[in-house]
């Protein structure tokens, strides 16, 4: 696994599979220079809410020379001095643009889903009553690797398994399930992708493992009632508009025409954002 940077401050993950893998001592060697990678896939990683590049059996690798135009190109790009910042966007006309970026966007969110299996999901709206949003916490969070965040299964004991992959490492840590958020600004409508750190973080940093905890006792309110509530106003019919700041990935082919389009929260503000200029990234 390496670390990529094709934009000053952004740092993107390489995985090297199969005939990849025989790179890495050359890229080692080098690490500091300007490579050029081509037929790379993108693949988002749910836990950790990011977009991670990896190799397949087409990518090809090229460290460039200084002199290589296309690295003087590369490093007056990378190293240019511009503000950084992104400007709040209408949804319109980000989809109307296909641009892949990061932008702002102010709009209301409609629904939550959390996926729980293949044929199983949980689905949360503004038709969805309290009661039935508190009885359903239980079922988006899960106990995963805690290095890797993989969800592990239990055995007939009901005993979790190890993680095959991160051992020796064997501790365990609970987690809230990944979910699609829809939003909706005027007439435009699109599915976000949402990690688990994230969800956390609308609920107000509470732990998915406090839920059950009794908040100041003798009280009987839990967390799970608190985040509860947070989640039952964050979907209000009346709820206010959220500002959300949103990593977005089009696929256009040769006529422009959007193959793939892809939507992941970076970060969420849970009050509105009084400058309308830019914020900083």
């Amino acid at each position: 696994m390496l670390t990529v940077e094709q934009t000053q401050g952004q740092h993107y993950v390489l995985v090297l599979w199969g005939p990849g893998a025989a790179w890495y001592p050359q890229l080692q060697r080098k690490k500091d220079s300007i490579w050029e990678f081509k037929y790379l896939f993108v693949q988002r990683n749910c836990i950790l809410e990011n977009l991670e590049l990896h190799t397949t059996p087409w990518s090809s690798c090229e460290c460039l020379f200084d002199d290589d135009t296309r690295a003087i190109k590369f490093k007056a790009k990378f190293q240019k001095n511009t503000p950084s910042f992104v400007k709040i966007s209408d949804l319109a006309t980000h989809l109307e643009d296909k641009h892949s970026g990061v932008i702002l966007i102010k709009a209301q969110i409609l629904e939550l889903v959390f996926l729980i299996s293949a044929t199983q999901k949980i689905t949360l709206s503004a038709h969805s009553s309290l009661e039935s949003i508190f009885s359903a916490l239980p079922k988006v969070i899960y106990t995963g690797c805690a290095k890797c965040g993989l969800e592990l299964e239990t055995d007939e004991n009901k005993i979790y398994k190890q993680c095959f992959s991160c051992l020796p490492f064997t501790v365990k840590k609970i987690y809230y399930r990944p979910a699609l958020m829809t939003i909706v600004d005027g007439l435009s409508k699109v599915c976000i992708h949402i990690g688990s750190k994230l969800i956390e973080k609308i609920l107000l940093n509470i732990p998915p493992d406090w839920l059950n905890r009794v908040i100041a006792p003798p009280s009987d309110v839990t967390y799970g009632m608190v985040a509860a509530d947070l989640l039952y106003s964050l979907l209000a019919v009346s709820g206010a508009l959220r500002v959300l700041k949103v990593q977005s990935l089009f696929v256009l082919d040769e006529n422009s025409y959007p193959l793939q389009q892809d939507f992941s929260l970076l970060d969420f503000y849970p009050n509105d954002v009084k400058h309308k200029s830019h914020a900083p990234l």
